[in-house]
């Protein structure tokens, strides 16, 4: 009946529709398109249909006696048999329609693998899908090589049913009947627990009376990587539904589809669209209406669970027969008997966690998945001196709150309900704490501007049954420019458009703010012309919303040279060709999101082009481009994959400020926390770039270690300015000593901070 974790997925198109001049081109960029074809919810067309049954079943209990189907033995099929099987047409979910298929693999110990007859003769599905599905079912995962989706949600989650008295389990893989019209969502998988019921039980319904689900073949492409991957991916999530199902039957939908969602994660499957909760935390946690934001959201409620009590919690959530926040705190009570911690004490740690995500600071309050995560989005302040604002905020919600300019803040909370709890999360060069904020008194910080530079206030409502209201004020000093930037590294390549495309890098909202100037990264000297326009909140048909200022330019006279000549990469560090476009004379403000783009006047290869740098995520960040002749698809917005893991980030910044005092100086803004930048390229060989900065004078550490802790070279040690700093490691010891082949890790130590971060040296 439900939906795998690939409901929000986005296709990857696997035809290159573009050159590209990188160093290392590891396979052309590709587009990644959330809007041509895409998986959408299956679950929600069936969603009444089990209501019904159950409703049914409350009507008959006789019928609950009927624990079997008639078979007295296992269907021992084999390959070739012909069985014609039923299936929900999700069209019209009342009635079931005839699938006929022929039995395409035998997996040693758990599933059988059908394929509509239809499916098979045009070609949609061969051999080596079908075997790439019993691989993934019973052999291998991305997190496991010798362990399957089966036994790996069977350890996780519990036992699956076993009505037909066979222990291997039925996939079916056919043409959804879905009314897919050749664009827009198809549905990608489901489950339905009418099959685990006597055929005729209900009356009009059918049923296969065997563990069975259902996966997509048409539009679903088993032929393609990306195809491949969103079906074994909504196996792993089906598989789960089927586990819960026998469990407990009576589970509140967000419970069950955060087991599934998260089962694609225990089994290596990518976690993509999570910004569709991080940018929008104000919404009932257990609230499900099937849109792709309630995915998101139990995608990462369950993923937090995972990761903070590793040993079969999850399997004690689904066996929990309590269901919603009774069931989780059951669940708790087994897990952890000696201690108190109960929903709300974690639902708290949680929302701490979506905006720190460190655990060296708290166990409680960061993940250990290891893959990039968002973090909570809300409203950013650069002038701390705020008017009374009256809010309402959802039950189970949470407000992100945070002032990143100006000094000697003081902000006062005022709630008469009981529900509404505050913390504050303070992060400087004195470190990062987390603390409680009264209500309805004044909270101080006289360190805010140097101790600590940054402040979140969360707050939130535990109330599961009502909203809650609160009002905030502040006062405080002054106020900065601040840089907004999604990019992580200097330039790395360029991608070659053609004519009529358009790029555009969208940027959050800064209440209080305006927009002064934007910096642009250029290769190659002349101009590119654009503009700036709100944010339409969405990628199709359009990012770009009304015009704030257009058109606008950047110019360069200079082609700066790479360190190698005659190569393309590496660049000089920083990188000298960024250009700053003066916008203060339109008065923008910042109080909603903006995006700034540019479009590609001509082919000619020496134009000047908006270069690119590699962010590590397979879901879109910011970075959108117009394709007006696409060679695999429609013209249309895309975001741009390298398909290995990487998408493309145009190097455009942003830099905003409280109409109290300004900006003084266009020009880059001295950071305000120390960070250490992940090391280019990596692994390397024979030299690699460290990128660091510092927001305090003070005396300054980096280093090489080895993988036991050994000092292999000291790169800096010395007192530094605040600043934008890079170091080049030529892969030799303090000894000169050439360094062998190996995982080795930087260190950077500075004004009260530390941070590491790991490289491969490859000889």
């Amino acid at each position: 009946m439900h939906l795998a974790r690939v409901v929000v997925l986005l296709v990857c198109i696997s035809q290159a529709i573009l050159s590209q001049v990188l160093y290392k081109v590891e396979s052309p960029p590709t587009t990644s398109d959330e809007s041509a074809i895409y998986p959408v919810p299956g679950c929600q067309a069936l969603r009444d249909e089990e209501m019904k049954l159950r409703q049914y079943l409350e009507a008959h209990p006789e019928l609950r006696t009927l624990k079997k189907s008639r078979r007295s033995a296992g269907w021992n099929f084999q390959l070739g048999d012909k069985q014609s099987w039923w299936a929900t047409n999700l069209v019209s979910p009342q009635s079931e329609y005839s699938v006929p298929s022929t039995c395409r693999a035998v997996g040693a110990k758990y599933c059988y693998v059908f394929v509509e007859d239809s499916l098979w003769i045009l070609g949609r599905v061969n051999q080596a899908a079908v075997d790439s599905i019993v691989a993934a079912f019973e052999s291998r995962t991305p997190a496991n090589p010798q362990k399957g989706i089966y036994e790996t949600d069977v350890q996780t989650f519990g036992d699956p049913p076993d009505f037909d008295n066979d222990p291997k389990i039925i996939i079916l893989i056919l043409d959804i009947k879905d009314g897919f019209s050749g664009s827009g969502g198809y549905v990608a998988g489901y489950f339905f627990n009418v099959n685990q019921f006597r055929d005729g039980q209900f009356p009009g319904r059918r049923s296969n009376e065997a563990e069975i689900y259902y996966v997509d073949g048409n539009p679903g492409n088993l032929m393609s990587v990306s195809g491949l991957a969103a079906a074994t991916s909504t196996t792993a999530h089906e598989f789960q539904h089927m586990i819960h199902w026998n469990a407990d039957k009576n589970e509140i939908t967000f419970v069950n589809e955060s087991c599934s969602e998260v089962a694609s994660l225990v089994c290596g499957y990518s976690y993509t669209g999570q910004n569709r909760y991080t940018d929008g935390t104000d919404v009932y946690l257990l609230g499900w209406s099937g849109t792709l934001e309630d995915y998101s959201r139990a995608a990462r409620w369950a993923l937090y669970l995972w990761n903070q009590f590793p040993n079969d919690y999850l399997k004690l959530l689904v066996d929990s027969k309590g269901t919603g926040i009774s069931g989780i705190d059951g669940a708790l009570t087994n897990y952890l008997p000696s201690t108190s911690r109960r929903f709300s004490d974690v639902f708290v740690d949680w929302l701490i966690a979506n905006s720190v995500n460190d655990l060296a600071l708290n166990s409680r309050y960061g993940y250990t998945y290891l893959k990039p995560l968002s973090r909570a989005k809300g409203f950013t302040f650069l002038n701390p001196n705020v008017s009374a604002q009256n809010v309402t905020v959802s039950r189970l919600g949470a407000d992100y709150l945070t002032f990143a300019a100006g000094s000697n803040l003081s902000i006062t909370f005022n709630s008469s309900s009981s529900n509404i709890r505050v913390k504050a999360i303070r992060s400087g060069p004195g470190g990062k704490t987390v603390e409680d904020v009264p209500l309805n008194s004044a909270y101080p910080e006289p360190a805010f501007g140097s101790t600590y530079t940054t402040i979140t206030f969360i707050v939130l409502n535990l109330s599961s049954g009502q909203d809650a209201s609160y009002s905030y004020s502040a006062t405080g000093a002054g106020g900065a420019s601040v840089e907004l930037r999604w990019d992580e590294t200097e330039p790395q390549g360029l991608l070659r458009l053609t004519p009529l495309d358009t790029i555009c890098v969208t940027f959050d909202a800064v209440a209080g703010a305006k927009l002064d100037s934007i910096r642009v990264a250029l290769r190659r000297a002349g101009e590119v012309r654009g503009g700036v326009w709100r944010f339409t909140g969405t990628l199709r048909p359009t990012p770009l919303g009304s015009p704030l200022a257009v058109p606008i330019s950047a110019t360069t006279t200079e082609t700066p040279p790479v360190v190698n000549p005659g190569a393309t990469f590496p660049y000089p560090i920083p990188f000298p060709n960024w250009r700053t476009v003066d916008l203060r004379a339109y008065n923008i403000s910042s109080d909603q999101s903006f995006a700034v783009g540019f479009w590609l006047e001509s082919d000619t290869s020496n134009d000047a082009r908006v270069m690119v740098t590699r962010y590590t995520s397979t879901d879109e960040y910011h970075s959108f481009t117009f394709l007006h002749n696409p060679s695999s698809g429609s013209p249309n917005w895309y975001y741009l994959s390298s398909g290995q893991g990487e998408i493309y980030l145009y190097l455009i910044r942003a830099y905003v400020s409280s109409p109290i005092t300004g900006v003084k100086e266009l020009l880059p803004l001295p950071p305000s926390a120390l960070q250490l930048d992940r090391n280019y390229p990596n692994p390397f060989n024979p030299s690699t770039t460290i990128r660091y900065s510092i927001p305090l004078k003070g005396q300054v550490k980096l280093r090489i270690f080895d993988v036991v802790g050994r000092v292999v070279a000291t790169l800096v040690d010395q007192e530094q300015p605040p600043g934008m700093y890079s170091v080049v490691w030529h892969g030799a010891t303090d000894g000169g000593v050439t360094a062998s082949s190996g995982v080795y890790f930087y260190r950077l130590e500075a004004t009260g901070y530390h941070s590491a971060q790991k490289m491969v040296l490859l000889r």
